[in-house]
């Protein structure tokens, strides 16, 4: 597939003790680099599509570190401002049994978060781009990436590129002065598909489904509210989590056009390595699949089985292939060792 994807967000080192110790024990940190858009960037790289990645990082050694980390999946970096600053850090807990996990950010004046749009040289940026990616972590950053979003979607939407939308609502960072559903509605009129979890669309748009939450009744009428309050949305998609502990999870994802729905079946993960970057995955599996031109129910059974294999990886992104991710979504028989 010679397709061209664009992603624009923050790239942080994740710091996280070994194992299931808590932060107040740990000895030493295990590191790895991550970042919602980054995680798409890296897995679509992974599948094969042309993948350029749109940030800042410090000019110092932990920047290059992590350029060389984008680097090694093949994305595209020429985009990626080097400047003074320090590196964006978050600090990962994991959760055991009933012990939920947690996340402490630490990216306070980084490089990114006072990036401006007007550095940026959007005809280079985006020349024979086919898509064009981001998430509702970019604008809750700081004022300077809230304008630096919108100013992302309006260009890719002036030159006919198609826009995507996680609306991957993080309560704690909208710490600036305005809130998610001040600004999200906004950036949501400019895209062609929305891609949200559980309690997102509530958060930032001011929309809720119908029935019991996590039903298939709530999710389709969620999904013809948000389709009637953005007209230029082509499509909406849904990831639905349960979890009886830390380790235990079902989850399916569902996606809806003006024309059909279609759900996934449900994955019940017992063993949990890394939650984290699993919808980041699902977003990835969901835009590979339609960048392709799969059908609707297709791409969300693509984007469900991606989602399930970055639950058995560890760190942010999902270090699978596109194979891997077509045999489980057409398979009825998982685990089983590949001689």
């Amino acid at each position: 597939m010679t397709k061209t994807i664009v992603t624009l967000g923050e790239l942080m080192m994740r710091l996280k003790p070994p194992g299931k110790l808590r932060l107040r024990q740990a000895q030493s940190l295990e590191l790895c680099h991550g970042g919602a858009e980054a995680n798409v960037a890296c897995s679509l790289a992974s599948f094969g599509i042309a993948s350029r990645f749109v940030s800042a990082l410090p000019d110092t050694e932990l920047g290059t570190q992590a350029l060389m980390a984008l680097r090694s999946f093949g994305v595209d970096t020429r985009f990626v401002a080097r400047m003074t600053g320090r590196m964006g850090l978050y600090f990962m807990e994991e959760g055991a049994d009933y012990r939920s996990g947690c996340v402490i950010y630490d990216r306070d004046n980084t490089p990114f978060s006072q990036l401006n749009s007007k550095d940026i040289d959007w005809d280079q940026v985006l020349e024979g781009a086919h898509w064009f990616h981001i998430s509702g972590i970019t604008p809750a950053i700081s004022e300077d990436t809230k304008q630096l979003a919108i100013d992302a979607v309006s260009q890719a939407r002036e030159r006919g590129v198609h826009v995507s939308i996680d609306l991957n609502h993080r309560e704690r960072l909208w710490d600036y002065g305005v809130s998610a559903s001040e600004i999200m509605p906004s950036l949501v009129e400019k895209a062609d598909t929305l891609i949200a979890g559980r309690g997102d669309c509530p958060a930032c748009l001011g929309i809720e489904g119908d029935g019991e939450s996590g039903s298939d009744v709530w999710a389709t009428s969620l999904s013809d509210k948000v389709l009637t309050s953005f007209p230029n949305l082509a499509r909406f998609a849904l990831t639905i989590r349960s979890s009886s502990s830390a380790d235990e999870h079902q989850w399916r994802a569902f996606v809806g056009s003006r024309s059909e729905t279609a759900f996934s079946r449900t994955y019940t993960m017992s063993h949990v390595v890394d939650r984290v970057g699993t919808g980041d995955a699902f977003c990835a599996g969901l835009i590979y699949a339609l960048m392709d031109n799969q059908t609707l129910q297709e791409a969300v059974n693509f984007g469900a089985a991606a989602n399930s294999l970055k639950h058995s990886v560890a760190g942010d992104t999902n270090q699978v292939s596109a194979q891997e991710v077509s045999d489980l979504a057409q398979s009825n028989a998982f685990g089983r060792l590949r001689r």
